[in-house]
């Protein structure tokens, strides 16, 4: 950390949070949702400007988060290991024991389910047909 802290205007601030967050590290996205009118040139000047700030900001929510949140890695790993059958429950069996039982079809539906949403595999389309009339005008204009 510097032993010079800048100022962050409230944008700037806004524009790490996202960023780092809902924009997941796109920053004409970040940018956006921070409010500025050129998004697509300020997201990447932002970027470079901001980026001793922007690594303290990630530096601290991986310090913040440990070990204890899985990565895509490896949600994407567990999922598929539900949906192959791979993984085993233990169950309690009729002489009162615990047995490893198979992971029900509906449970490994469920994670294929998961797992094609986080690839965005199941898009809804819709069609839609119509027309769109559009008048602009400028100023007063009288026709000669």
């Amino acid at each position: 950390m510097s032993s010079i802290t800048k100022k962050l205007t409230n944008k700037q601030q806004a524009f790490i949070d996202a960023y780092c967050g809902a924009s997941k590290f796109n920053a004409t996205d970040a940018a956006r949702r921070a409010g500025y009118k050129h998004p697509e040139v300020q997201g990447s000047q932002n970027l470079e400007k901001l980026s001793v700030e922007i690594s303290q900001r990630m530096q601290h929510l991986k310090e913040k988060s440990g070990s204890s949140i899985m990565s895509q890695q490896e949600v994407a790993e567990r999922l598929s290991k539900f949906a192959d059958g791979s993984i085993k429950v233990q169950q309690l069996a009729n002489n009162g024991k615990l047995v490893d039982a198979p992971i029900s079809p509906k449970d490994q539906l469920k994670a294929l389910e998961l797992l094609g949403k986080s690839y965005g595999m199941f898009v809804d389309k819709k069609e839609i047909n119509g027309n769109l009339d559009i008048e602009i005008g400028v100023g007063d204009y009288d026709e000669d």
